[in-house]
């Protein structure tokens, strides 16, 4: 090989050792909204509908009792976190044993976490699969198997972007997912304190149309304890 072939091929492998931190750079770790992911994935809620009916995964419901109350996915555990009834009145700590004492302890278990946008979820599921990310569960032993629900229960709208691209177009279309000619608004349809109906938001209960339920089962109720949620329920 000449000393023209030599440079040339050094200076390819250079160009590929500098650009590749950069184009790393520009890929976004895979959530709604752009947070550090130490969990497995994110899956959709179809899929994770599938899974738990397969009994293949634990799906944990992180949102707060009155939430919870007014409607979540059928099967669904709620271990509440950051907020159980006001604004982060959960630590981390608690959230971290009360999943732990579900799966009986087996750190490989299946886990899917769900919100109601994709964002709490994602807090939670850090934290279970890198509990050394959260100065109060350092030293815990990692959950192996955590993915994040990307819709959440009740979801975001969709938009359409010209050309298809999300970058190059400031100016995105709502799409109206039920076709009835306007943007519809979040609605309470279970109890007032909630409003979680929406057909254009594209969430686990509103576009996926998957099964949900409002009604409290002492095992799956945060601490079993369904007299938690007598406060949320009306009558």
């Amino acid at each position: 090989m000449n000393m023209k072939n030599i440079f040339i091929a050094v200076a390819g492998i250079v160009s590929v050792s500098l650009a590749s931190p950069a184009a790393a750079d520009e890929i976004g770790d895979g959530n709604r909204y752009e947070l550090d992911r130490y969990y497995h994935s994110e899956i959709s809620a179809a899929e994770a509908y599938q899974d738990m009916m397969r009994n293949e995964a634990v799906l944990i419901d992180v949102r707060r009792l009155r939430e919870y109350a007014a409607g979540h996915p059928e099967r669904a555990y709620n271990v509440p976190y950051p907020h159980i009834v006001g604004s982060n009145d959960q630590s981390a700590l608690t959230f971290y044993w009360e999943v732990y004492d579900i799966v009986n302890g087996r750190t490989d278990t299946p886990i899917m976490t769900l919100c109601r946008t994709g964002h709490r979820s994602v807090l939670a599921a850090n934290i279970l699969s890198d509990p050394d990310s959260h100065p109060d569960t350092q030293g815990l032993e990692p959950f192996t198997n955590v993915r994040n629900i990307w819709e959440g229960f009740v979801g975001q709208y969709k938009y359409a972007y010209a050309g298809g691209n999300i970058l190059l177009d400031p100016n995105p279309i709502p799409l109206d997912l039920n076709n009835n000619g306007v943007m519809d608004s979040d609605t309470a349809d279970v109890y007032s304190h909630t409003s979680d109906a929406n057909p254009d938001k594209d969430g686990w209960r509103n576009f996926q149309h998957l099964p949900w339920t409002s009604k409290i089962r002492k095992p799956l109720a945060y601490l079993q304890d369904e007299l938690m949620y007598e406060g949320f329920i009306e009558y």
